[in-house]
Formats: structure tokens, sequence, C-alpha cells
């Protein structure tokens, strides 16, 4: 039951930065790098290089290149295509160290919170029973006093 509810909490955790300011931002922004890369791959390949006959061609490069699968069917066979190509695997490479980031933050600042709450509550339950054994002792404590003094 503990791992049901522990797979909710982190769907849930995942859903709300999937839907964040942030992630939007980090996925619209990478996402128009790689389309800007791969539209000039394709103006400097396209009449040179036989494999990149369509801007889906350059863009199906893109990406493929700035996930580093690099699937090896278009391969740049300008200079400049080539210097795009490695600036392009540094970018993409950045882009998912940032992704990485970003999900390990919001995935820790979760658990610091469920600990932190979680805690007050521990805190909450010990100062009860500190009250409780207070109690008791200042019961035996008069009790004690009582026998003392007689």
């Amino acid at each position: 039951m503990k791992i049901v509810k522990s797979s909710i909490q982190f769907n849930k955790v995942i859903l709300r930065l999937v839907f964040s300011h942030s992630f939007a931002i980090l996925t619209i922004f990478g996402n128009l790098i790689i389309i800007g890369f791969s539209l000039i791959f394709f103006f400097l390949e396209n009449q040179l290089n036989p494999n990149v006959n369509l801007i889906l061609d350059a863009i199906w490069w893109g990406f493929s290149t700035a996930t580093t699968v690099g699937y090896g069917d278009i391969i740049p066979v300008t200079s400049a295509g080539k210097v795009l190509g490695i600036i392009l695997m540094l970018v993409g490479t950045a882009l998912f160290a940032t992704y990485t980031a970003l999900f390990a933050r919001t995935i820790l600042e979760d658990d610091l919170f469920r600990f932190s709450h979680d805690f007050d509550e521990e805190k909450d339950d010990f100062l009860e029973d500190l009250k409780k054994h207070r109690k008791v002792l200042e019961k035996q404590i008069k009790h004690l006093e009582q026998k003392t003094k007689s």
C-alpha cells in the first residue's frame, strides 16, 4: 500500500512539474533552438547532402543530434554543418541537463516539504507525549511530597 501511495505522490509531483511555468519555458525555448539549428543546417546542406531533401529531414537531424541519439542516417557533409552539429550536441546536452536538474529539484523540494511536514506532526505527537508524562510525574511528585510530610 505504501508503494502505491508513493507512486501516486510521485506522479502528482511530475504532473505538477510538467504543467509548471519553468518546464513550459524550457520546452518552448529548447524546441525553438533545435528547430533554429535545423533550419540553418537545411540551408547549409540542402544542395550538397543527398540525405537532406526536406526541412523535415533537417529537423530529424536536429532532434537526433540534440538528444545525442545520432542515428547516423543524416550526417553533415560540409565543414559548417559539422561545426553546427558539434554546437548542437553541446547545446542539447546542456538542455537535457537542465531538464534533469529541474526534475531533481522538484522531487527534492517535494521530499523536503513532506519530511518537514512529517517532522512537524511527529514533533506535535512528541510534545503531547511529554505533556502526558509531565502530568504523571507531577502527580507522583505530589504523592511523594505528601508521604514525606506525614
